[in-house]
């Protein structure tokens, strides 16, 4: 499995959990945060991932990049940097994160298309939201999303192919192996390889095995805050501590020691 850069925040009234079997494949996580009463505005960052989601707001208006948000529900393709919330005192957020490669059917555009939208063909957003706001509790609101997503898949004459084969393998590897080693097996043309990763993926397989590599330093780097810099950059397949610092600094928009001094303080 790949190395995924959104662990978990440490955040009260947080929570996460899996999808059903039938949606596995294609759902990382659906979660929750639901907090009253903060007594300050809080910020948390979405670090990419190569993955795609909905956020549901049900309550105050989120800033975006420090860009005021309305709709009550957003559809997020890949991005290649970090993207930061900032929340009011109230919040109230229902979200969907769906593996590397498969939301394409669920939104019924192409991943490339996709950044931060209110409306999508696949999932009709507004009215999803406004189902959710109706909803009971958690689980009520768990089940009408594991329906709605299931709806939409039956409906999608979508299946994995040569471009989920070698995402796989990237992610597998954690970007680690030389991409032309696996690109030389796919069994399409560089240019048919590119299209159609960007289409599933939304972004090319250079900048996936970046984010990944990206991903797998981040994550070495949470487990001690004391770890060499050059053991981290040798051990995510990098050759050189500047190409570390540099690709590090592109994706997650801070250079390794800033993202350390970042866990430090809880961020």
């Amino acid at each position: 499995m790949p190395v995924r850069l959104n662990t978990a925040p440490n955040l009260r009234g947080f929570e996460r959990r899996l999808p059903s079997p039938a949606l596995a494949p294609y759902v990382q996580n659906i979660w929750w945060l639901s907090i009253d009463n903060w007594q300050q505005q809080t910020t948390q960052y979405l670090y990419a991932d190569g993955g795609s989601g909905i956020i549901v707001n049900l309550a105050a208006p989120l800033r975006v990049n420090g860009v005021d948000v309305s709709q009550p529900a957003l559809a997020s393709g890949p991005v290649m940097h970090s993207t930061q919330l900032q929340f009011g005192r109230r919040v109230q957020l229902v979200g969907i994160r769906f593996q590397p490669g498969m939301g394409q059917p669920f939104f019924g555009v192409g991943l490339d298309e996709l950044q931060f939208e209110d409306a999508v063909p696949g999932l009709s957003l507004a009215l999803l939201a406004e189902q959710l706001s109706e909803c009971a509790d958690r689980n009520q609101q768990h089940r009408l999303i594991e329906q709605a997503l299931l709806d939409r898949l039956q409906r999608s004459a979508f299946k994995p192919g040569p471009v989920h084969t070698l995402l796989s393998q990237i992610s597998n590897a954690a970007g680690a192996v030389p991409l032309a080693n696996l690109l030389a097996a796919v069994p399409l043309s560089q240019r048919q390889l590119e299209r159609q990763f960007k289409w599933l993926v939304g972004v090319s397989p250079k900048q996936y095995s970046r984010i990944q590599r990206v991903g797998r330093a981040r994550w070495q780097l949470k487990q001690s805050e004391t770890v060499s810099l050059l053991d981290v950059a040798y051990s995510s397949g990098y050759f050189d501590q500047a190409h570390f610092i540099h690709d590090f600094k592109a994706v997650l928009g801070l250079t390794p020691g800033q993202y350390l001094n970042r866990i430090r303080l809880g961020r």
